[in-house]
């Protein structure tokens, strides 16, 4: 997707780093041999699709574009587009971060405004926190670049929040979808032996409170072939080995703690799933963990 303005675009596309730390850029140009490029950007590790996006200028009516992605698997093109003016209506899109941000880590809201004089229009937020009631100012105004790229510093937010975005200038008001900031509980996940072969204790604390709630202890697996467009790119999958319960430590915090026998070397995590309420699931960091030899072998065999 392509957003113009004057000699200028706002080129996006959507990147599936699969794990692995991922750059990209686009080539852009009056052909399919482009000539330009942007310059180059993070795209993260994250194992979903992100939205990303980059300024090329100059850029006009008919110019072929296409996103490329490097990591240490290699290089993806993305396929060649070509930008053809559309409607000059107003109109709001916004970024949705790659995964719920953890509760206690600061919160950013970014989109663009596309259309036509979408540049230099003062535009404000709305929120409503969980439960959702009526959304209201908060008191967060900024400008749209020259782009139409807008970005809102909300700070720390401390449970599920909907928000909209509203451009205040206009005669008839110009207003975003609704949009909830989901926020996931803090997770941390640690092993220590627990005195019998093969077992381990995998243990960690759940932030805020979270008591009766299912803990999944997952291992990452190399993905089966898929059969529909969701899975078939795919390089691996969690699946679950085994699960306890949060149970109640302190007001602020629960913990969890299961013995379980490691049968498979990798990469393990810690899924905390909450259901409903102000918060919603969250996941720990990676652990590698090894397996315990068969009983009877030998070193050096």
């Amino acid at each position: 997707m392509t957003h113009a303005s004057a000699n200028s675009a706002l080129l996006t596309g959507t990147i599936n780093a699969k794990g692995h730390e991922t750059t990209f850029y686009f080539q852009y140009g009056p052909t399919v041999a482009y000539g330009s490029r942007t310059a180059s950007a993070k795209a993260g590790s994250g194992t979903t699709p992100v939205k990303v996006g980059q300024l090329a200028s100059p850029f006009f009516t008919g110019y072929h574009y296409r996103l490329i992605a490097t990591n240490s698997v290699g290089t993806k093109r993305g396929r060649d587009r070509t930008y053809t003016k559309k409607s000059t209506k107003l109109k709001f899109e916004l970024f949705k971060p790659a995964a719920p941000p953890v509760i206690g880590t600061a919160v950013t809201i970014s989109g663009v405004l596309t259309g036509l004089n979408n540049a230099h229009q003062r535009i404000t937020l709305q929120a409503s926190p969980f439960p959702f009631h009526e959304l209201s100012d908060l008191g967060l105004e900024t400008v749209t670049n020259t782009s139409g790229r807008f970005t809102f510093h909300v700070g720390v937010l401390t449970r599920t929040t909907r928000f909209r975005v509203v451009a205040v200038d206009m005669l008839l008001p110009v207003v975003s979808k609704i949009f909830t900031e989901q926020i996931a509980v803090r997770v941390s996940l640690h092993v220590r032996p627990s005195g019998r072969r093969g077992f381990v204790r995998l243990y960690g604390t759940v932030t805020p409170a979270e008591v009766g709630a299912p803990v999944l202890f997952q291992l990452q697996r190399p993905a089966r072939p898929g059969r529909t467009k969701k899975t078939e790119n795919r390089e691996f999958r969690w699946v679950t080995q085994t699960t306890t319960v949060v149970k109640h430590a302190t007001r602020s915090l629960s913990r969890f703690s299961s013995i379980v026998k490691i049968h498979r070397a990798g990469l393990y995590k810690a899924v905390v799933v909450v259901l409903k309420g102000p918060l919603v699931s969250g996941v720990s960091r990676t652990l590698p963990l090894h397996a315990s030899p068969p009983r009877g072998r030998r070193r050096g065999h």
